[in-house]
């Protein structure tokens, strides 16, 4: 009897240690989930043999409205609740713009003011994949036709600006690789996988090489590490930035650390540290006779909580 006992409690205790999970997304029609992101990031360049360290903050808490479940895509409606912009130059020149700040003096505090609780559209799937964004442009009018006495170069500036941060692009593009960690099979404490993302912003587009490892199944979470190879894809090639040709060669790697939700497969936390080096590379033209190549270091940590 003895013996019998103990052959079902190993039993039982290697089942558990080897249970699969299916560690997708299982949002509730109707239910409001939020993320309170904070990236701070730092820019040194070199140029003529001088450092040139730019500082970046960027905050914002985003809520997600599940509109719709249909065969395992989700109509989610976007409201950004909170965004703020701190940027640190060379000189100590500092700007900063905040939703919450009170000056009609400063119109683009005043833009992302407008911008909280102005819904936009999204369609994702049960692994994080985001198929579609709409309705940001009809965001972004209606905000700024609040600056009529704006001209229409000032406005498109401004626009742009924002945009860069928050926009559709830079939306999209944070999403995805936020939520790019789900796994395509079950999985169980210990399993390893791999996803493969493109990380896309104004000027540089990164290939990313996720590999994440499931560490631990709590009554509650899933806790997961994962270790991303970033580098820049046709690092020969040149493209246009800023009216100019250039070209990037830029690698590094991110490490990062995430709670999810069991229930929802929500990220709860996560926490991650990025490191990249690299040079941009410009041709001769007007500006720059001879050309020139521009070391970089980039560094930063982001950190996202659902409340």
């Amino acid at each position: 009897m003895k013996r019998h006992l103990t052959f079902l409690l190993l039993t039982f205790f290697c089942s558990a240690c080897y249970a699969q999970n299916k560690i997708e997304l299982n949002l509730i029609k109707g239910n409001v989930y939020q993320q309170k992101m904070s990236m701070v990031m730092s820019i040194k360049q070199t140029v003529n043999k001088n450092d040139i360290l730019i500082n970046m903050n960027i905050k914002g808490t985003t809520a997600f409205t599940v509109t719709d479940v249909k065969d395992g895509v989700y109509d989610i409606d976007v409201a950004y609740k909170t965004l703020s912009v701190k940027t640190e130059m060379p000189g100590g020149i500092s700007i900063a713009f905040d939703s919450e700040k009170n000056d009609p003096k400063d119109t683009v505090s005043t833009s992302l003011g407008l911008m909280k609780n102005m819904p936009f559209h999204m369609k994702m799937n049960k692994q994080g994949k985001v198929l579609a964004i709409s309705e940001v442009t009809k965001m972004f009018t209606a905000v700024f036709q609040n600056f009529p006495n704006l001209t229409p170069s000032s406005r498109q500036k401004m626009q742009a600006q924002i945009e860069q941060s928050f926009g559709e692009k830079a939306f999209k593009n944070n999403m995805e690789n936020m939520m790019a960690f789900y796994p395509q099979t079950a999985v169980g404490k210990g399993s390893k996988w791999t996803v493969k993302t493109t990380a896309a912003s104004v000027n540089m587009d990164m290939q990313v090489e996720n590999h994440y490892t499931l560490d631990e199944v709590t009554a509650g979470q899933y806790l997961i590490s994962g270790v991303s190879q970033m580098t820049s894809p046709n690092s020969g090639s040149y493209k246009e930035v800023n009216g100019m040709s250039a070209k990037t060669d830029i690698s590094g790697n991110i490490t990062t650390s995430m709670k999810i939700d069991r229930k929802s497969g929500w990220i709860a936390e996560s926490a991650s540290s990025m490191n990249l080096k690299g040079s941009v590379s410009f041709k001769a033209n007007d500006k720059m006779p001879e050309g020139m190549t521009i070391p970089m270091e980039i560094s930063g940590t982001t950190t996202v909580a659902a409340n």
